[in-house]
């Protein structure tokens, strides 16, 4: 399930030359069923009244317009894009990571870098850093990593596996994903 940030059209066909045949406004919730790539952007593919709809996820200046909807509380989960961390390190080989701060409970990159920057400076065993700050390879077990992460900022965990696909790492729950850093259904 997703939910819209903005109002973004329908359409007939995954191009912006398809037919328009409605809009979704900020806050409506759809299931989408796949994502697929054309004309540089991400489309969203779902079923509205029996016909496949299709919208822009994200868009060819790398916005998105959707974010995870979170059923057990009826409310969004901000995302953190790799992309937009301080830190290159985070940029490039920060998926593992940012998983593990989605399941300590963070909620957006300034959170994500301010942790990147203690646990890449604080020891766990010897002279082993909780990540490595060339790289951001978590030097430990995730899970805890995560834990770690919720104690720092007294967060609750959340539900989820973390799992690695095509050179990256998500988070999904029940087999569904829950949390990409880069975008829903990359690395699958």
């Amino acid at each position: 399930m997703y939910q819209f940030t903005t109002t973004v059209n329908i359409r007939t066909g995954p191009s912006t030359s398809s037919d328009c045949i409605g809009k979704k406004r900020s806050g409506d919730i759809v299931e989408v069923s796949n994502f697929i790539e054309n004309e540089g952007r991400v489309w969203g593919i779902f079923e509205e009244y029996g016909e496949e709809c299709y919208f822009c996820a994200r868009d060819t200046n790398d916005e998105y317009y959707i974010v995870q909807y979170n059923q057990s509380t009826y409310s969004t989960e901000i995302e953190m894009l790799q992309k937009n961390s301080s830190y290159n390190a985070v940029k490039k080989e920060g998926c593992n990571f940012l998983c593990a701060c989605y399941l300590g409970g963070l909620n957006n990159i300034n959170e994500a870098d301010d942790y990147f920057e203690w646990a890449s400076t604080t020891k766990f065993s010897g002279n082993l850093t909780m990540v490595r700050r060339r790289d951001s390879y978590v030097n430990m077990n995730k899970y805890d990593l995560a834990k770690a992460i919720a104690q720092r900022y007294g967060r609750q965990m959340r539900d989820g596996e973390i799992v690695y696909g095509t050179n990256h790492f998500y988070v999904v729950d029940n087999g569904i994903e829950i949390f990409n850093s880069v975008r829903p259904g990359y690395g699958h």
